[in-house]
């Protein structure tokens, strides 16, 4: 389940870019900095300030601090995850069709070329679908891609019906192998960090930056330089999270290259012999 938060008030910045998202969020936070900062000095004007209550404000704010990097290095770890888990669901796909597709070439016949073709014509379809943005037509390459997987299994049955020998068994073995890295690969793709986990880190990120600002004003004295570098490391941090946790947008992209060297090898391959591996 995504972001509800991100999902209905971020997505359009993201679409935008990560240039235009991380202007937006420092803003945002500059903006709870400098309301905190106005707070303390509010109070600082109006209360006797002690050693012990600049103490404790500064532990508090210390310690929202801690907690806030440590849901950020969280948050990171489970979209980095999911980006790798991405990553390698594209090779392993590569890989199982590449091997499907020289099984089907060691079958032979009419009904091994007519599988070979339709496996290529299968892995341009992952490749689509593995490069389509949000703007994709991602239902449309999932439907095909059934579509195909029915054609290359009911050749297969026919073929293994007509003759059933270890090699044929072993493009049935090679086969499903390829078809379960497609459910895989689109369950990756529909994984996403869990539910309110960015929102409570956005949230939370303004009420820290807020309580340091207001920490500042209490004391009276702005750090323009490293507040200004604080906010963009921070903000850096949770663009780099949202642009991992949506595979489909933004500027971390999966690569294609495992199943775009699968199909060149597929075109490279002389006619009746299995392609070398790439």
């Amino acid at each position: 389940m995504g972001s509800r938060f991100l999902d209905s008030l971020f997505l359009p910045l993201i679409e935008a870019g990560t240039v235009v998202l991380g202007a937006v969020l420092f803003i945002i936070l500059t903006m709870a900095c400098e309301v905190g900062f106005r707070v303390g000095r509010s109070r600082g004007r109006t209360i006797k300030k002690s050693e012990e209550e600049t103490s404790a404000t500064s532990t508090l704010t210390a310690g929202m601090l801690a907690l806030l990097a440590f849901m950020l290095g969280l948050t990171i770890d489970f979209a980095q995850n999911r980006f790798e888990a991405r990553r390698d669901r594209v090779a392993e796909e590569a890989t199982t069709i590449d091997t499907a597709w020289n099984r089907a070439k060691l079958i032979g016949g009419p009904e091994g070329e007519a599988m070979a073709a339709l496996i290529a014509d299968y892995a341009k379809t992952r490749l689509d679908f593995t490069g389509a943005d949000y703007r994709g037509p991602v239902p449309a390459l999932i439907a095909r891609t059934e579509a195909q997987k029915d054609a290359i299994w009911a050749l297969a049955t026919e073929a293994a019906r007509k003759s059933p020998t270890p090699v044929m068994a072993t493009l049935v073995t090679a086969l499903n192998s390829m078809f379960d890295a497609a459910l895989s690969q689109r369950f990756a793709f529909d994984g996403r960090v869990p539910g309110d986990m960015i929102d409570m880190l956005i949230v939370g990120s303004m009420l820290a930056i807020g309580a340091m600002g207001y920490e500042l004003g209490l004391g009276g004295i702005r750090q323009p330089v490293l507040s200004s570098l604080l906010l963009i490391m921070w903000t850096g941090g949770l663009v780099m999270t949202v642009d991992l946790e949506l595979p489909r947008r933004g500027d971390i992209r999966v690569e294609t290259a495992p199943l775009e060297w699968v199909i060149e090898s597929f075109a490279k391959a002389p006619p009746g012999a299995p392609a070398p591996h790439p």
